[in-house]
């Protein structure tokens, strides 16, 4: 016999013991505790700045996919005059053809694969500003006001909150005026 089994000991003891560990440090302290949330991702992109930062962006993905649309419709219609002319053609054409079209296959595959990589570090330089400015007016607001400990309502593990206990229009407000 194992000197700790743990099917021996019943489950409410241990969900007991954890309730009296997370409430033990609230009795130590003397003043209150406050807790807030914010929807980080929200303060980020309704705020003025953020909303700038996305219509940069939004027009950069524009005009990456007017560079491509015309390449992938140009792939296309020469798809289908190969399919068109492929019982009609010689063997050495056809496969000068063929090779032709996965040659423009892969090139636009490159295409698009680096005008994803650009527009991923594009959108990074563009937001990481007013991620940085979120994330202070936060931290303001949290000295302002006292709070303990201030939440992202996006994070995992926050499930439930009271709409009273967010900040986020405080934030972009914050964000807005300065």
């Amino acid at each position: 016999m194992r000197l700790l089994d743990r099917s021996a000991i019943p489950f409410h003891w241990i969900l007991g013991a954890l309730i009296a560990l997370a409430l033990a440090p609230a009795a130590a302290f003397a003043e209150e505790q406050t807790i807030a949330f914010v929807d980080v991702r929200k303060a980020l992109f309704t705020s003025k700045e953020g909303r700038n930062a996305q219509q940069q962006f939004s027009e950069l993905q524009e005009s990456k996919r007017d560079t491509l649309v015309p390449l992938r419709d140009e792939l296309t219609r020469l798809g289908e005059e190969f399919e068109r002319q492929k019982y009609v053609l010689s063997e050495s054409a056809l496969s000068e053809k063929r090779l032709d079209l996965m040659k423009r296959q892969r090139d636009l595959e490159r295409d698009m694969r680096s005008a994803e990589e650009d527009l991923e570090l594009e959108q990074v330089r563009l937001l990481q500003p007013v991620e940085k400015q979120v994330i202070q007016a936060i931290q303001e607001i949290g000295k302002e006001k006292g709070f303990s400990v201030i939440l992202d309502r996006g994070a995992p593990g926050v499930v439930y909150h009271r709409d009273s206990l967010d900040i986020t229009d405080l934030v972009v407000k914050r964000l807005n005026e300065g």
